[in-house]
């Protein structure tokens, strides 16, 4: 081989082996969190003095968001700066720690290493500058109130029993967070009596704000004198804002009263013929009805919150002519479903109060043949005359044989208090059996004096359905998904009570029914089937 050709072949595989495709070397992706190998001070270090703590881990690391979210109890009244090399941070106050204190330090998801943000895990320290460290604990769950789901993050703050302030209005000297199964735990407390708390915290100002935020209270003190356990505390919408009118003036041809927050009850105690209804939780609106524009009536009035504050006060209703349209009317038959159940009786739900009807412009026809009269002695309206209850019992009239029903409305069958009326309409229900639709029962276990069972629709979150026995038995429901939810009515006032703060009222219990078998509070049934749900109460 000559010389020239030798150095072709060399050139070749040469080129060859540089175009060939092959694996990139190095081994596996990092997928290992930084470990923490050594801290100045020490885990449980006592009669420490500097004002530096320094973090060693076993690789190079970062820090994200530390001096915000790091978590120093008891609560300091200084700040830090931080200093990261390689695999070191350090932590710098700008004041001495408090003589003679335990403090504990969680770094919760601030700490990542350099190469693939890997979160360090689990990274708490606690040392004392006394002789001494504290060794209390305190734990519990945090639970949301109606779902019974827990809170994640939540923060639970503890109060001294001294402590003039509270979760509304300063912020706690003790902080833990709850993690995804909503269990919290407070290490390293000294001995003494504590006030506890929680709540979501969206605007991450460690306090509660009541009007936008869910909050808890634990109703006894605790004495902290040994570790505590099971101290479960539930989290919900507690507004605790002194109930106010915000303003009260004519809108279109109505009047709106608006208030601060949601109302629950708006009564009249002066002797007015007036026609009023919520517009929406926060106001009530008038209707002028024959009223004369521009004249003033003067009423007294007392609504209601959630949390029982009561206001009283005294406005001048008045109406004014306007080019703005009149609200439209809505009208619904009730119950509002083709399907008609034993239990239900016929009844109307209008959109504005009604001020007259006209019995002859209602006609019920059972299969276009039989008419089926109403009694208007028995016609019962609510507070404010948007719906009655009619007292006609649907099942009495539909049978197999005569499976359906139709009620005809004629113009003018409704007077509303715009003095407009409403409109030609027809409602048809059918008869339903037993084996279209689908049951769910079941007995409570329970000591509890006052309960109270509740169907729940689980995508509207919606009570369809109540029962206070504990055999229960819920029939005719269509096939969906559901829960079945217990409340122990603590007053035997029929309702759920969210609780009060003020009069250190907790939230009366709830339990579900919590199929452990499939890990699921979801029961989901079709027709013809009857599912057993017992619930330990």
């Amino acid at each position: 081989m000559t010389r020239g050709l030798i150095q072709f072949v060399l050139f070749t595989l040469f080129v060859t082996s540089c175009a060939r495709v092959s694996s990139p070397q190095g081994g596996p992706e990092d997928d290992q969190p930084p470990i923490l190998v050594s801290s100045i001070p020490e885990k449980g270090q006592i009669n420490y003095q500097s004002q530096t703590i320094l973090l060693t881990f076993d690789e190079s690391v970062q820090t994200r968001n530390i001096e915000s979210d790091i978590i120093i109890t008891p609560r300091l009244q200084t700040s830090f700066k931080t200093r990261v090399k390689k695999n070191v941070v350090e932590l710098e106050f700008f004041e001495p720690f408090n003589d003679n204190t335990t403090y504990s330090i969680g770094l919760g998801s601030t700490i990542r290493d350099i190469t693939n943000n890997n979160e360090a895990q689990n990274i708490n320290l606690s040392f004392s500058t006394g002789p001494t460290i504290d060794s209390l604990t305190v734990s519990g769950n945090i639970r949301d109130l109606l779902s019974q789901d827990p809170r994640e993050d939540a923060i639970v703050a503890l109060y001294g029993e001294s402590d003039t302030t509270d979760i509304l209005n300063g912020i706690a000297s003790y902080f833990a967070f709850t993690d995804s199964s909503g269990n919290y735990q407070f290490n390293n407390l000294p001995s003494g009596r504590y006030r506890i708390y929680a709540t979501n915290d969206k605007n991450g100002n460690n306090k509660a704000d009541s009007q936008n935020e869910k909050y808890g209270f634990y109703t006894d003190t605790l004495d902290l004198n040994k570790n505590l356990q099971g101290i479960d505390l539930t989290v919900q919408n507690l507004n605790t804002t002194e109930l106010r009118r915000t303003s009260a003036r004519h809108f279109g041809e109505y009047f709106d009263i608006e208030f601060n927050k949601a109302i629950l009850q708006f009564d009249i105690e002066s002797p007015q013929t007036l026609y009023y209804r919520p517009e929406g939780v926060e106001k009530i609106r008038f209707y002028r009805n024959d009223i004369v524009y521009g004249d003033t009536t003067e009423i007294i009035y007392h609504v209601t919150d959630s949390l029982g504050q009561i206001l009283r006060d005294t406005v001048g209703v008045y109406f004014q002519e306007s080019r703005i349209a009149k609200d439209n009317i809505n009208l619904n038959g009730l119950p509002n479903r083709p399907a008609a159940y034993p239990f239900d009786t016929l009844g109307f739900r209008l959109s504005k109060p009604i001020k007259s009807l006209n019995l002859d412009s209602i006609t019920i026809t059972l299969d276009s043949l039989t008419v089926i009269p109403l009694n208007i002695d028995q016609f019962q309206f609510n507070q404010y005359r948007t719906e009655i209850k009619t007292g006609l019992r649907l099942y009495d009239h539909l049978t197999r044989q005569n499976p359906k029903l139709t009620i005809t409305l004629g113009k003018g069958a409704f007077i509303t208090a715009d003095n407009d009326s409403s409109q030609k309409d027809e409602i048809n229900y059918s008869f339903t059996e037993l084996i279209e639709t689908a049951v769910i029962g079941g007995t409570i276990i329970t000591d509890k004096d006052h309960i109270i069972v509740q169907l729940v629709n689980a995508n509207s979150k919606r009570v369809i359905r109540e029962s206070n026995k504990r055999n229960y038995r819920f029939e005719y429901i269509p096939p969906g998904r559901y829960f079945i939810r217990v409340v122990h009515d603590r007053n035997n006032n029929g309702s759920l009570d969210v609780g009060n703060i003020f009069n250190n009222i907790q939230p009366e219990e709830i339990k579900y029914y919590y199929d452990n078998y499939y890990e699921t509070k979801l029961i989901e049934v079709r027709e013809n089937w009857e599912s057993t749900a017992d619930i330990q109460f």
